[in-house]
């Protein structure tokens, strides 16, 4: 996978570990596995979230002093504002920054997973290159609940196995860390028609690449591989959409679940009003991208990040107990201060 951020290489090649060496190549477990190792590390974040938020609570009379005496200038009551909170030992994006540990690892996971679903396909097609009842077994164990192919979308739209023309569309192998560890399998694919090499020239030197190409043969040789084991599941879709569903519900709730939540009459802080926006712009927009992104990409990638989401659930459920909200003192105003005094006299 040449040219792809180091994170994504590490995260492919620690999946395939856990599964071939701790889950008997289960799919379905191997996902548990590195989704609760993930979720281990990036909980820490979200402890952090919720501490300065509380903090930022307990210093809140202090910043509606400061803003009732630099009303009227702003550049002074930002610049207090922001020697209290360095004082105080509290950041203003503090609860931005659950987010900004989770996506770097989303993008990086959404890639090992298209990575490692192209090279499921790869082997399951060399494999029927030479045995195809070995290939049909293999194809079996693809299967995950309603859905036919766990590399392949949970979709009503598309067949069990991807289109010649959409498997060829991968230009250059070399990005495909198979081919780097099994380069002997290039030559397979250049034998079969389904593989060219090609020269370009990068900075003065020549560099060979092999590469798909979606030529005639090409496209009839993977239609004759796939077409014994497309008659498996004849009519069949590899889907219905459930796992995109899934998992864009989950993600709704949990950004739901870390919303601050004040009571009738409380008044939100700083950091609580942008932790809201941030969780507002979550629970609409992700879970429709959560839609895209799972529609485009493998079941096993869906499978995973339902998992994430419900562990995000169950961690907010959790974390919303043990940090509560600390509900920040509203300071009376002269007009409720003096009829206060005239109530007690």
């Amino acid at each position: 996978m040449q040219g792809d951020f180091f994170l994504t290489n590490w995260f492919l090649e620690g999946m395939k570990w856990v599964y071939y060496n701790l889950t008997s190549m289960n799919v379905t477990l191997t996902i548990v596995i590195c989704t609760l190792i993930l979720r281990a590390f990036s909980i820490f974040g979200d402890i952090s979230s919720r501490k300065s938020s509380r903090k930022m609570a307990l210093i809140q009379p202090q910043i509606q002093k400061l803003q009732k005496k630099y009303a009227n200038d702003p550049q002074k009551l930002r610049a207090e504002q922001s020697k209290l909170m360095k004082q105080e030992g509290v950041s203003m994006w503090g609860g931005c920054l659950p987010m900004l540990i989770t996506m770097p690892l989303f993008f990086c996971f959404f890639a090992a997973f298209r990575y490692w679903a192209s090279e499921h396909m790869i082997e399951l097609l060399l494999t029927a290159n030479t045995d195809m009842e070995a290939a049909k077994e293999m194809f079996t164990n693809f299967k995950f609940l309603w859905v036919c192919n766990i590399w392949e979308a949970d979709s009503a739209l598309i067949p069990v196995l991807s289109k010649a023309e959409t498997f060829l569309a991968t230009k250059n192998m070399a990005n495909l860390l198979y081919f780097v560890e099994h380069p002997e399998a290039i030559k397979v694919f250049e034998e079969l028609g389904m593989a060219i090499q090609t020269s370009s020239v990068v900075n003065g030197e020549v560099v060979n690449t092999w590469q798909f190409i979606a030529s005639d043969n090409a496209i009839a040789t993977y239609n004759n591989l796939t077409a014994p084991l497309m008659e498996m599941y004849p009519g069949y879709t590899n889907g219905w959409f459930i796992w995109p569903i899934i998992t864009g519900g989950l993600m709704m709730l949990s950004s739901l679940l870390s919303q601050p939540r004040p009571k009738k009459g409380e008044q939100l802080t700083e950091q609580e009003k942008q932790t809201q926006k941030t969780s507002k712009i979550m629970m609409y927009i992700f879970p429709a991208f959560c839609l895209i992104a799972c529609l485009s990409s493998s079941t096993a990638f869906a499978v995973y990040w339902s998992f994430s989401s419900l562990l995000m659930v169950v961690i907010n459920l959790i974390l919303n107990k043990a940090f509560p909200r600390t509900v920040a003192p509203v300071e009376p105003t002269p007009e409720e201060n003096f009829a206060a005094k005239i109530g007690r006299k």
